[in-house]
């Protein structure tokens, strides 16, 4: 109150004649602040001018249409928008978003639902925004999964969704209500908002029909188990604003049995998944006799032509039986992913990919390490002692032994993501003894651990090992390793003048005056924003914890507008 009184004196030419609130309290405050015992006072609930006045300022901000109060849907009422409260308290309480991801579409089966509400997936397991997405059809979902740009959705048309989010999510007048009605909230930071998202910016609030339908289905998703989701198929009745309801929900991918496999979709393929045909090769040209290499390579054309989806597969032991399903999972997606990887487990536990799966999927650092650290034991028995002994140093060229260095490899990484640097570095080592040609990019991780374990001569023996990369990922370290040795010296300053010619971008986010990327980028290309974000995935941390790094990386860097400050 001193603050607006302040500001308002400040300009202020001349006393006013009156006053219009819309609390008394602030009314007394203010003629007491002015010393004026005659001075008018009228005490509203609403304040027009205001109003407008919010708005125009809104408009400058952004000249796209506000987005419309709740109350300003047909027939929305507080009785109505009380219920919905309650209903996304309720769902935002169970948190189904730990067995339930975006990639989980659900389908509502009963009852006939409002149109742009019978296709949805939850929001939250990603840890960065919560909610309900609601999509028009099937083919709707798959666009976004085909291309998981935002954009890309808005642009087939508006689509309904329910976020939580902080207070200044909404409109000024709804969030009174909130206030004024004191609505069910599960949290300061998740008050819920249904909206229909449209690209042109004209978004709708929804009807009271619609509203109604949002409501039975979070209250439905509040009361999922994990055990019902798992059965494909489930059904609730709930009680809503409007009487008692009777909400069908299944998850199509889950009613498909297991061992089945998915029709094809489009969206990025899971390269894992295509290591099941080199396999098949393996085996093929081990039970086999042929003349000549020319033999041996018309055989498996002829043996292994086509799709490589529609490869018959020749398991015949249980471990063999499980790592197929290891590799149905990784092309499934969502909740399947995870029961096609416990039923491999079931069938063989020395599948060691089936446990890579399961940490990937789990939503808590200690547990994924735990899996890791399964999948590392159940490799080391599938491989047996002898193939460490004689296969050192080849072990990427036997398809086998990959699932044991994913294992190995998820491990190291958990472990430098929890602080335990030296246990990190110990695993990154023997990946790179077993595989020294390092196939799988294990060097770039151990680098940064090196670092932020103070281990400079080691990470310097690493950078020379590889020689010379061209990656901007590699010259950023050897830049950053030398200036530890040696701080601005010539040669530090070449080669950062060396790193930034591969790329420009990654300062900013190196430096942490640009915020971080929400979702890591799948593909970059060489000197691209992509790429500095995975340099920064990789190297932020040592960079801005080496003492007048980052100071040293900015004053060299080219000056670029419109940076974003790392929150």
């Amino acid at each position: 109150l001193r603050a607006f009184l302040g500001l308002g004196t400040r300009f202020m030419k001349c006393r006013p004649a009156g006053l219009e609130v819309n609390d008394k309290g602030l009314g007394d405050f203010l003629v007491s602040a002015l010393g004026d015992a005659e001075l008018s006072v009228t005490v509203r609930h609403d304040l027009p001018a205001v109003r407008d006045v919010l708005r125009t300022m809104a408009r400058q901000v952004d000249p796209r249409p506000p987005v419309p109060d709740a109350l300003e849907a047909p027939e929305v009422t507080i009785a109505r928008l009380r219920a919905f409260a309650g209903a996304a308290r309720a769902f935002h309480e169970a948190a189904p978003w730990r067995y339930l991801s975006d990639a989980d579409l659900i389908r509502v089966e009963a009852p006939g639902v409002a149109f742009g509400l019978g296709w949805l997936t939850v929001l939250g397991g990603a840890g960065h925004t919560y909610g309900l997405g609601f999509f028009d059809s099937e083919a709707a979902f798959e666009a976004l999964q085909r291309d998981p740009d935002p954009k890309a959705i808005l642009e087939s048309g508006a689509q309904w969704s329910v976020l939580f989010g902080e207070p200044s999510m909404l409109p000024f007048a709804e969030l009174d209500l909130w206030e004024e009605h004191r609505l069910p909230l599960a949290g300061e930071a998740a008050y819920p908002m249904a909206l229909r998202f449209s690209a042109t910016g004209d978004h709708r609030r929804p009807g009271a029909a619609e509203l109604a339908d949002i409501e039975a289905i979070l209250l439905a998703l509040a009361r999922t188990t994990q055990e019902q989701v798992d059965g494909g198929r489930w059904r609730h009745e709930v009680s809503t604003h409007d009487g008692p309801r009777a909400v069908t929900l299944a998850v199509p991918d889950l009613l498909v049995p297991l061992d089945a496999p998915l029709p094809r979709r489009g969206g990025a393929a899971d390269r894992r998944a295509a290591e099941r045909v080199l396999l098949e090769v393996q085996r093929f040209t081990a039970g086999s006799r042929f003349e000549s290499l020319e033999d041996a390579n018309a055989a498996i054309q002829q043996r292994f032509e086509g799709f490589f989806h529609d490869i018959p597969s020749t398991a015949s032991t249980p471990l063999e039986r499980a790592q197929d399903l290891a590799y149905r999972a990784f092309e499934a997606r969502g909740r399947r992913r995870v029961l096609v990887a416990r039923k491999a487990l079931e069938v063989s536990p020395d599948c060691a990919d089936a446990y890579v799966i399961l940490a990937e999927e789990a939503s808590d650092p200690e547990e994924a390490c735990l899996l890791y650290a399964e999948g590392v034991l159940a490799g080391e028995r599938a491989l047996g002692p002898t193939m460490f002994a004689e296969q050192a140093g080849h072990f990427w060229s036997i398809v086998a032994t990959r699932p044991y260095l994913r294992a190995r490899a998820g491990l190291a990484q958990c472990l430098g993501a929890l602080g335990r640097q030296d246990e990190a570095i110990a695993h990154y080592q023997e990946i790179l003894r077993l595989n020294p040609d390092d196939n799988q990019g294990v060097r770039y991780s151990l680098l940064a651990r090196l670092v932020l374990a103070g281990q400079d001569d080691e990470a310097g023996a690493l950078l020379e090992r590889f020689g010379d990369e061209p990656s901007a990922l590699w010259l950023y370290g050897r830049a950053l390793v030398t200036f530890r040795r040696e701080g601005s010296s010539p040669e530090a300053r070449r080669q950062l003048r060396d790193a930034l010619r591969t790329n420009r971008h990654a300062p900013g986010y190196l430096t942490g005056d640009r915020e971080p990327d929400l979702v890591p980028p799948d593909f970059y290309s060489p000197g691209s924003r992509e790429e500095a974000a995975i340099c920064d995935i990789e190297l932020g941390e040592a960079w801005r914890k080496t003492p007048g790094a980052a100071e040293w990386l900015r004053a060299h860097a080219p000056r670029r507008s419109g940076k974003r400050k790392r929150r």
